[in-house]
């Protein structure tokens, strides 16, 4: 660019000189103006009229070729300008929905470290039951869902009315992929579970997974290890 506009000051500086002066006596020596080739000052001065005329066209020529060629390249230099003011936007747009989206994966992170922070486990302390320690905020937060703890630790608890202090309890946190068959408990009981799918009528989900084991539906027995599909 920068020799490109030093070309048009020196062509138009020869036009200023070619118009100031006359032309008279024929130079030996021709010159491209095409090529950069200009005469020097004093050739100019004794330029003949043919040679005058010819110069002056190509001069002409080479001006307009270069006002052409700045004009295009101002052309495309505006194309650019807009073409970045395009990106420009459309990286304001996509660091507009990086920011909002990772402000959402901080949420569901924060949740993930809440919940994973949660204890495995409850120390039984004087005075606590089973409905109490599942109300805690740290435990299930809902009184209801002591069966669970109830039944992640019936190799301690016979009677879920009677547990006592220094008690060591697990407390589930996942959602069973598999399940253990107890005493008394058929397949609608065990889908009925919330930790399982909180619904009895969901039971042939479970019938239709473990078909290889299980002949007929209201027959299954203890300590039958089930699979509990979750697609």
């Amino acid at each position: 660019m920068t020799n490109f506009i030093a070309r048009c000051g020196f062509a138009l500086a020869a036009v200023t000189i070619l118009f100031a002066a006359g032309c008279s006596p024929k130079v030996a020596r021709d010159v491209d103006v095409s090529d950069g080739e200009y005469y020097t000052a004093e050739e100019f001065k004794n330029l003949s009229e043919e040679q005058y005329e010819e110069y002056c066209a190509e001069l002409d020529a080479e001006l307009e070729r270069l006002q052409s060629e700045a004009n295009s390249t101002e052309g495309q230099a505006n194309s650019v300008q807009s073409d970045l003011a395009g990106l420009q936007d459309e990286i304001r747009s996509l660091q507009s929905r990086y920011d909002r989206e990772k402000s959402e994966v901080d949420a569901v992170q924060e949740e993930v470290d809440y919940f994973e922070g949660l204890p495995q486990t409850h120390v039984v302390s004087d005075g606590e039951f089973l409905q109490m320690i599942s109300e805690y905020e740290r435990i299930y937060a809902d009184p209801t869902k002591w069966p669970r703890i109830y039944r992640a630790n019936k190799d301690k608890i016979d009677d879920p009315n009677l547990i006592y202090p220094g008690w060591e309890l697990v407390v589930p946190r996942d959602w069973p992929s598999n399940w253990t068959v107890a005493q008394d408990e058929y397949l609608s009981r065990i889908a009925s579970y919330w930790e399982v799918y909180g619904n009895g009528l969901e039971w042939p989900r479970i019938y239709e997974a473990n078909r290889d084991q299980i002949d007929d539906p209201d027959m299954i027995w203890p300590d039958w290890e089930l699979s509990i599909p979750r697609d």
